[in-house]
């Protein structure tokens, strides 16, 4: 089934009733929907689905040539979000910057997904043969640039647009346009880079010159810069060896490379330095933030059965209930009228503030949290990292338990830093996605452990210094990082169970 894909205006729907100034007006955030639903609470989950899909099912429409297909791609992304809320946290000072992280973080989320719908019609944890009609992309060219998009020349915007709103790989969008493999990928990294240097200017307030994660490296730079001419080739392994390697961080954020690729980039990361690594990972999330909202204008109101449906495949939700159903009528002897005992009011009192205290334990819970220290040290599988001498002085040790899924870091003789500088701690992911922030510090509130949870799905966290008030993708070279994955433990950690690196076990 064939259908006009959207136009791209600067004029999206209103998020619902959520909007950047909810919390001035005492009302709940994305982050705090996202955060009550990662606590199993699918009423916030419906709020924040009612505030966000447009942008999810408008970037669906635009990707996927069937109706039915592109609900279905809003359905899984959705599902998909409902799992990883417990993981994700946006800690950022400004309600606005907060919902600018959670829409940014959504569409990416969307995008991965939809893109390997569109290439392989599955999706790990769901299977195979998801689509309904899996009728193949919809046609690209038909949009008109939005205002940032117009800075954009021709060649580069229709590049971008069948890239990120068409869901293809450069090559595929090379083969469409006829046109060379390598003009593709110039083209598409000078886009990038250029409605970078203009999101940097509306909401950074800066420069992309002044920025050290977005030195711009477009191709008549590249020449000035180096003194010779680098520019991109038919493969990948290529332009690593020509020192192009920094230059792939947009393609990756578009999807727009292939499985096999970006194994082979992982690879390649492996072998740099962590300052390469931070400041390619945090090209990638600029470059995100920048396209997500570039082409905010693709919202789309989406049919009003898929909020059903997808409420309809999460888990079922009973918490609480048991508590009423307890004090209810007895179905013991069935059939039996005489035998139900009628529901007196106190009983439904006590139920009643038996709920009400479950909720209220549950708002202390995501508040609080649990005592993460306590349960890493006292896990079986706990285990000490090896400490870290940080380069700005000081050190660092990271405390894990993989079976619980939680981990906390403990810093040593950190010295203060500069005027208007602050330490910023960042989670990077295992899947080279871009790190989450785990917020701003100062060495007194280094005294205390920092807690987090989701360990497995992390690869190391590492510490620079940023402006005061934190930056949205670290702007600096890495102080020090505790590794997460290849773990080298010494000496028991405080619940006294031996720091054995975790082996597999033997067979039989």
């Amino acid at each position: 089934m064939e259908k006009n894909a959207p136009g791209l205006s600067d004029h999206t729907p209103a998020p619902s009733a959520v909007s950047p100034s909810a919390a001035d007006l005492g009302l709940p955030g994305l982050d705090d929907l996202l955060a009550l639903a990662g606590e199993g609470d699918q009423a916030s989950f419906s709020a924040f689905y009612d505030a966000t899909a447009p942008w999810v099912y408008g970037m669906a429409s635009a990707l996927f040539a069937a109706e039915s297909d592109a609900a279905e791609a809003t359905v899984l992304t959705f599902l998909r979000a409902w799992d990883e809320a417990p993981y994700e946290r946006f800690d950022e000072d400004s309600a606005t910057v907060r919902h600018r992280s959670v829409l940014c973080w959504l569409e990416v989320l969307a995008h991965g997904t939809m893109t390997r719908l569109l290439r392989e019609d599955a999706l790990p944890g769901f299977g195979e043969g998801l689509l309904p009609e899996n009728a193949g992309a919809s046609e690209g060219g038909r949009r008109e640039p939005t205002t940032v998009l117009s800075i954009l020349t021709p060649a580069q915007f229709e590049a971008l647009d069948l890239a990120w709103a068409g869901g293809r790989t450069y090559r595929q969008v090379a083969e469409e346009l006829g046109v060379a493999v390598p003009t593709v990928k110039s083209r598409l990294r000078d886009a990038v880079q250029r409605i970078s240097a203009r999101y940097q200017e509306k909401f950074l307030g800066r420069s992309g010159s002044e920025d050290p994660v977005l030195q711009r490296a477009v191709t008549p730079e590249i020449a000035a810069r180096t003194g010779t001419t680098r520019n991109f080739t038919l493969n990948l392994s290529q332009d690593l060896e020509n020192g192009l390697g920094k230059e792939w961080a947009d393609l990756v954020a578009l999807d727009a490379v292939t499985g096999s690729e970006r194994e082979e980039l992982d690879r390649f990361l492996a072998r740099q330095g962590p300052e390469f690594t931070t400041l390619w990972r945090a090209r990638i999330e600029a470059a995100r933030r920048t396209v997500t909202w570039a082409f905010r204008g693709l919202a789309t109101e989406p049919p009003s059965e898929l909020l059903d449906e997808v409420l309809h495949r999460l888990p079922a939700q009973d918490v609480g209930m048991g508590l009423v159903d307890g004090l209810g009528p007895s179905d013991e002897h069935a059939g039996g009228e005489s035998s139900r005992r009628p529901v007196k009011k106190w009983m439904l009192v006590v139920a009643g503030l038996l709920v009400l205290a479950l909720g209220l334990w549950t708002v202390v819970r995501l508040i609080m949290g649990p005592n993460i220290v306590a349960a890493v040290n006292r896990a079986e599988d706990s285990f000490t990292t090896q400490q870290v001498s940080l380069t700005e002085g000081g050190s660092m040790q990271g405390h894990v338990s993989k079976d619980a899924g939680m981990a906390y870091v403990t810093f040593a003789g950190l010295p203060v830093p500069d005027a208007g500088a602050v330490f910023q701690l960042w989670l990077f992911p295992t899947d080279g996605s871009a790190p989450h922030s785990l917020g701003t510090y100062t060495p007194e509130d280094l005294q205390d452990p920092v807690t987090f949870r989701g360990v497995e799905r992390f690869r190391e966290l590492v510490v620079t210094l940023e402006p005061e008030g934190g930056s949205e993708t670290p702007t600096t070279a890495s102080l020090g990082s505790v590794d997460l994955v290849h773990q080298v433990t010494q000496g028991p950690i405080y619940g006294g169970h031996p720091n054995n690196t975790p082996t597999p076990s033997s067979g039989g």
